[in-house]
């Protein structure tokens, strides 16, 4: 069955022998609403520099019979922040093992946010038995060199921009610090989206290994599972002909804009609750 496989599955991450500095980690949970005979599960997972609170108005219109769970993913919130990579392997294995501890083993819907898409992407990948369907706000999906042929596509240029901000975040972590109080301020970013001494350094690792280099266009392509794509027409860092293009190859995958910008905001409520009815109405 589906829960054998899965347990069977999430076995294999806890024993599995890893590089030390690769080990996942148990994230905190700052979200488990436990139902009896929950019709599904619904893990959220929140992008770079915020936290599972980002997720807070999206949690008030689920359903009462689902099951929700929201994580910090590692390196924010109250998670661990090893001296460890920052990629979406490393962070999926940590989900993963942390669903294990809160005693999970049926299959979930993951709901991610800009880096919690690509991770959700990637746990889709690796623990096909874990995952029902997915349901990804404004992913960061770019085509790397071999896939993109324009000299000058969206995303060479958006690469080439997060490549000048990782560094430089690196050499004046204050600028980049008042830069995010006055993004909080000016409600450019979630509320829950805090750049200080203690995330800087997962900032800008998870920069560099999970946005910038990644494999999110061509493993997404491939999943069988039902994917619900949301993106704000207004949103910079999304390449809205990729996402196009993916839904238009793949009949499990459909996408569509809203005039929204980046951060999940109310005008995504609605998209996601109604995707994620649609869901709950597919036979596992």
């Amino acid at each position: 069955s589906n829960k054998i496989g899965a347990f069977f599955d999430y076995s294999i991450i806890i024993y599995m022998k890893l590089p030390k500095l690769d080990l996942p980690r148990f994230l905190n949970v700052r979200t488990d609403r436990r139902v009896k005979n929950p019709s599904a599960t619904v893990v959220m997972i929140h992008g770079i520099g915020n936290t599972a609170d980002a997720w807070n108005d999206v949690i008030n219109e689920l359903p009462p019979d689902v099951r929700i769970i929201t994580v910090d993913l590692l390196g924010f919130g109250d998670s661990p922040k090893p001296t460890a990579s920052y990629n979406v392997r490393v962070q999926a294995r940590s989900i993963a093992s942390t669903l294990v501890k809160q005693r999970l083993f049926q299959r979930v819907i993951l709901v991610g946010h800009s880096l919690g898409a690509l991770i959700s992407i990637e746990i889709a990948k690796r623990y096909p038995y874990m995952v029902r369907g997915l349901i990804l706000c404004s992913p960061p999906i770019y085509k790397n060199d071999s896939e993109s042929s324009l000299i000058l596509s969206s995303d060479k240029i958006l690469t080439k921009i997060y490549k000048v901000a990782a560094k430089d975040a690196k050499k004046k972590p204050e600028f980049y610090k008042k830069a995010a109080k006055i993004a909080k301020v000016a409600k450019i970013t979630s509320p829950s989206f805090t750049v200080n001494d203690d995330t800087l350094p997962s900032y800008i690792k998870s920069l560099k290994s999970s946005i910038i280099n990644q494999n999110s266009f061509d493993d997404i392509s491939k999943l069988k599972i039902p994917v619900h794509i949301i993106y704000g027409r207004f949103a910079p860092l999304v390449v809205s002909g990729n996402l196009k293009d993916i839904a238009k190859n793949n009949d499990n995958i459909t996408a569509q804009s809203i005039n929204a910008m980046h951060e999940v905001t109310n005008t995504y409520t609605p998209k996601i609750i109604k995707n994620l009815e649609k869901m709950l109405k597919t036979r596992e």
